[in-house]
């Protein structure tokens, strides 16, 4: 009897929980969990074409904001249109980097401290890298690593 009580008292209950539910205005679909989905950052354009990414060694340039002086330390990755740019952008990292410090330097500090970095920044990297290859053939430039550390501190 015990049995037959408590699956009756069960059922009686869980009516009234969806009659409840029902008149509350709660749906099926809003008791189940909704789909996972990533939506596009519009500060970072997404990578969409089928170019290939290279890592460029750490950059670090020294910047001031007329008080104090900063290293800027940039983790960069380009995308390049085809595997033979690879080769000549280890070749010329050098040049690259010298040309990136004078660009970095040249950038006012509150500029570089900008949470997301502005596209302007990202575009003039892309220029900058693209002035040392012959052909221009970096499509994107990427920041992976950003860090800004105050010198004699």
């Amino acid at each position: 009897m015990t049995l037959r009580l408590g699956i009756a008292l069960f059922l009686i209950i869980s009516s009234m929980l969806l009659l409840v539910g029902y008149l509350g205005g709660i749906s099926y679909s809003d008791l189940l969990p909704r789909t996972f989905s990533i939506k596009e950052s519009p500060v970072e354009p997404q990578q969409k074409s089928a170019g290939l990414v290279i890592n460029l060694p750490p950059i670090i340039a020294p910047v001031d904001d007329g008080e104090r002086f900063y290293y800027v330390q940039a983790n960069l990755a380009v995308e390049i249109d085809r595997p033979s740019t690879g080769t000549v952008v280890r070749d010329r990292h050098e040049t690259i980097d010298r040309y990136i410090m004078e660009m970095l330097h040249s950038y006012p500090m509150q500029d570089l401290r900008a949470p997301g970095h502005s596209v302007t920044l990202r575009d003039d990297l892309k220029r900058t890298v693209n002035r040392v290859l012959p052909k221009g053939q970096v499509r994107n430039v990427y920041i992976t690593s950003w860090l800004i550390t105050p010198i004699g501190y």
